[in-house]
Order: structure tokens, then sequence, then C-alpha cells
């Protein structure tokens, strides 16, 4: 029973350093890796339909490791890999779930928003942000974080996308893209937010709403938003934004942007990239 309520204590404070992949020679999960390798390659693509469906299998191929790794846990003893198992089919599940909701959408982007033109400012505020004390950027007397993102979190370019590495983690690719669902909220409720966050990046107005944002402050979006994405989707709540997004717009009426717990107003907030980066966006 105590390694039982480890493991589950270890999954539920976040992915990092457990296994995420199975053994190479495991045939059991070959079929994962055919998953990730072809979803990887369509999700980077700038094609909506095929871009939806390969988010859809990087889910799958994620979910497909678990009895892999399941298995050699076991034939092993390799807490590690066990610990790998239960992480997959928890991140998994919610995963594929999430990106089958996502693939009958394919129909409201408005076109792939290039991030990729400012992979050199997301670099130096990623430096930046790992220089501050974490008392520069904490919010309030509960934050504990230590760190923004896991120090040494880089980006690089993939087409129009950014492709993070972050040690621990392994590779997470963000995308970002116009939306004319979301353009129609903010015109109806007479607001100007630059980005919503989604699983795998984020959302925009338009292009031309995007580009009118100085460089640096596109940057700083780009990192609130993979906050969003990677942090508290994927390592807080296990990639079930089915959870995340009720839990988000129930409390915003009563919090307001300022206050909500996902934005300034909490130990996982993702304000705290607004908070390191607020005078270096206005350099």
């Amino acid at each position: 029973m105590t390694r039982i309520a480890l493991l589950a204590s270890i999954l539920l404070t976040g992915c990092a350093g457990l296994s995420r992949e199975s053994h190479a020679l495991n045939p059991l999960g070959w079929p994962a890796k055919a998953f990730t390798l072809a979803g990887g390659a369509a999700a980077d693509s700038g094609w909506p339909l095929v871009r939806e469906t390969g988010r859809l299998f990087c889910a799958i191929g994620e979910l497909a490791e678990a009895p892999a790794l399941a298995v050699e846990g076991l034939v092993t003893l390799d807490g590690n890999r066990l610990g790998g198992a239960g992480q997959q089919l928890l991140v998994g599940t919610g995963s594929t779930f999430t990106a089958a909701w996502n693939v009958p959408f394919f129909v409201m982007p408005g076109g792939n928003i290039d991030l990729a033109r400012d992979v050199d400012l997301v670099n130096e505020a990623l430096m930046t942000m790992e220089q501050l004390p974490p008392q520069a950027w904490r919010i309030g007397p509960d934050d504990a974080r230590t760190s923004i993102f896991p120090p040494g979190t880089r980006a690089r370019a993939s087409g129009q996308n950014v492709i993070y590495t972050i040690p621990g983690h392994g590779e997470v690719l963000q995308a970002a893209e116009a939306n004319q669902a979301w353009n129609f909220l903010q015109w109806s409720f007479g607001t100007d937010f630059p980005a919503q966050e989604r699983s795998w990046g984020f959302v925009v107005r338009s292009g031309a709403h995007w580009d009118k944002l100085q460089p640096r402050q596109r940057a700083l979006t780009i990192l609130h938003e993979f906050y969003h994405q990677h942090m508290q989707m994927r390592q807080w709540l296990l990639g079930w934004t089915l959870v995340y997004w009720p839990a988000y717009q129930v409390t915003f009426p009563f919090t307001g942007w300022h206050d909500h717990w996902a934005e300034m107003g909490g130990p996982h907030a993702a304000g705290v990239v607004d908070r390191a980066l607020g005078a270096w966006s206005q350099i």
C-alpha cells in the first residue's frame, strides 16, 4: 500500500522524471511510436484537418505507451517504468478525449500564426526568467514554485510553430491559430485579449491583430499561453482539459482575470510569466 500511495503522489504532483517511452526493442511499444511519429509530423503541418488528426494520433501514441511500460516495469521491477505507465494512462486518456473532441472543430481556425519568427526573443525571455529570484514573480504566500519552467527549457523554430525542449519532460509543440469563434466572442463582449490557450497552443483573433503586438509582447504572450498549455493542462491536470475548461469558465465570472486561479490569483497561475517579464517586455 505504501508503494501505491507513493506512486499516486508522484502522479498527482507532475509527470517529470517518469519514463515516457517504452524501450525501442519492446514490440508492444512499436504501435505507440508509429502513432507518435506520424502524429507529430501531421500536428506540425499547416493543414487544419491533418493538424487536428495529428494531435489525436499523438495522444493515442501516449496512451498506447502505457501497457508497454507496464510490462517492462513488471518484468524488470522498475518503479520508474511502472510510474510511467500510470502517467501515460492518465495523460494519454485525457489528451485523447481532448484531441478527439477538437477534431470536428478544424473548420473554425483562420490559418496558422507564425510563432517561429519570435523564437529568439522567446529564448531570451526564458533565460531572463531563469535569472530572476522566485520572490520577483511568485503570486501570494501560497506560491511555492522555485521556477516558472524547468531550468534549461529552450525553444526552436519548426515551420511556423515552436518546439520546446524541456528537461525531464521531453519535447512539446506549440502552435497558434486565428479563430473566428474567438474573434466573435471578443467583439461581442467588447474585450481584446491577445490570445486564449488551447491544449496544443493558443488562438488569436486574426493575424492582423497578432502582428500589431510588439515583438517582446508577442514573446511574453507565447510563454504565458505555453504555461497554460504545458504547466497547467499537461503537468498539473495531467492532460485533462475537459476538467480545465469547466473549472475556468465557472469561476471566471466571480473573479475576473486578475483574481482567477489560472491567470493571476493562485499558486498555479500563469501570471508568473507576466510578473517576471513585465519590465523586459517594455524594453
